[in-house]
């Protein structure tokens, strides 16, 4: 007994000495963040693993249409898109907002839907089905260029499934369900990058009470049969977040991914790691965060943080500063992991609310969080440069992988051409350009 109440009371102890150690006036997180090594070691392993998996070196090789070699030309490079996509969550108060779409269109290339993709959001009432907002959503992403996760299209936490569907017998449920997932996947398939299938089902087992311990997988082989595209992912919260959670650390993540993935049928889809990456207030293990990733990167599969916010205790002392100090460091640690695809950050403008972190106030201005991301998109983008070809007519630059336009000019008769290319699809990264003329 005494050994239970120990290990119970442990984390409370350290979390009461974390939290006198935030409100001392002398307090340097920096000092325990990345403990035993410095700030500048950690940031130095970040930005060598980012140069080694977001970054590509190309030579370019310049000549005459003869074959002579270009002396001193001049190469404008200009990144058009990125491997990479920044997202936000997206809510319907968007649509009547135009300021607040140019602002959304202006930064995201991505975008999960808060509610209105829910069931209970599409059918709030049995049989009268309402997809008018994310209909609207879809429309507006579309336009500019957005790519939009499917979240969600079933709920294992009974508490967010309607009073209606929490009364069905098994048989009803199983009917009602799957009349749910045809709905949804047939309006939208083709047109979403992928699906949250079964959100939270290591935390949860709504259906899987209900229906059998396979119901996740069963879900996961009709929607492939509909939308076979589609990446399919796991959507799950705590299992980069916290180290203590016992229901969804790594180890247990990817053996309920494989036990979906040898169900019957289920061998050819497309999976996808969704990470929701609530991070609480203080400490943050970011030894944990960079091993979890380390763990979850060996599957080779996509990983997507689907809803990026760190939620601060207001009541310690510059807790607001101390939030853009843990977001920055998340962000670092998560982007210097090649197979993180994606970072949706889960509140944009307060008009979507705010009650744990935003981007911009409801005039559109930034607020310290936005300052902060909308630095890191610009120093993880290429953007324009220009360079100069040796006296052999070759140039080397290294570049963040995505599309580029390239102009080269002649220094001397001020011919010129225009390549387009994709950095990921160029043969031992060497771009040879002839000036015509």
């Amino acid at each position: 007994m005494k050994t239970l109440i120990v290990v119970f009371l442990l984390p409370c102890i350290l979390l009461i000495l974390v939290r006198a150690q935030v409100n001392d006036d002398s307090f340097d997180p920096y000092a325990t963040l990345f403990s035993p090594y410095t700030k500048q070691e950690w940031r130095s392993y970040q930005e060598k693993k980012i140069n080694e998996g977001r970054k590509t070196e190309l030579t370019f090789k310049v000549t005459y249409a003869n074959g002579t070699k270009v002396k001193g030309a001049k190469l404008y490079i200009k990144q058009l898109t990125s491997d990479f996509h920044w997202g936000c969550g997206m809510t319907h108060r968007i649509l009547n907002n135009t300021a607040y779409k140019k602002w959304f269109a202006s930064r995201f290339t991505a975008a999960d839907f808060h509610n209105e993709l829910k069931w209970y959001w599409t059918e709030a009432t049995q049989g009268q089905e309402n997809y008018a907002d994310p209909d609207a959503m879809m429309k507006f992403a579309d336009e500019h260029g957005i790519i939009v996760r499917g979240h969600t299209i079933l709920w294992d936490d009974v508490k967010y499934n309607q009073k209606w569907v929490k009364k069905l017998s098994p048989e009803q449920l199983l009917e009602a369900a799957n009349r749910r997932v045809d709905s949804v996947v047939n309006r939208y398939k083709g047109r979403l990058i992928g699906w949250d299938v079964m959100n939270e089902n290591l935390h949860h087992n709504f259906f899987e009470k209900r229906l059998g311990k396979n119901a996740s997988s069963m879900f996961f082989n009709r929607v492939h049969k509909i939308d076979p595209n589609a990446v399919l992912f796991m959507n799950e919260f705590n299992t980069t977040e916290h180290v203590n959670d016992e229901y969804a650390p790594p180890g247990k993540y990817l053996r309920r991914m494989k036990k979906i993935q040898s169900f019957p049928g289920n061998s050819e889809i497309k999976m996808g790691i969704g990470l929701e990456s609530h991070y609480g207030a203080e400490p943050i293990d970011f030894h944990f965060v960079r091993s979890s990733l380390d763990s979850l990167s060996q599957t080779d599969l996509p990983i997507w943080l689907t809803e990026l916010d760190v939620k601060m205790d207001p009541n310690l002392k510059n807790s607001s500063g101390l939030q853009v100090i843990y977001l920055e460091e998340i962000l670092r640690e998560s982007f210097s992991h090649e197979a993180v695809k994606a970072m949706i950050i889960w509140t944009g403008a307060s008009i979507d609310g705010c009650d744990v972190m935003c981007m911009a106030d409801e005039n559109l201005v930034n607020t310290p969080i936005g300052d902060l991301i909308d630095g890191l998109m610009e120093e993880w983008r290429t953007g324009e440069i220009e360079a100069m070809a040796d006296f052999n007519g070759s140039c080397q630059v290294s570049v963040f992988n995505g599309g580029y336009e390239v102009k080269v000019v002649d220094p001397v008769s001020n011919a010129s051409s225009c390549v387009s290319l994709k950095v990921d699809s160029i043969p031992d990264k060497m771009v040879h350009v002839q000036i015509m003329g």
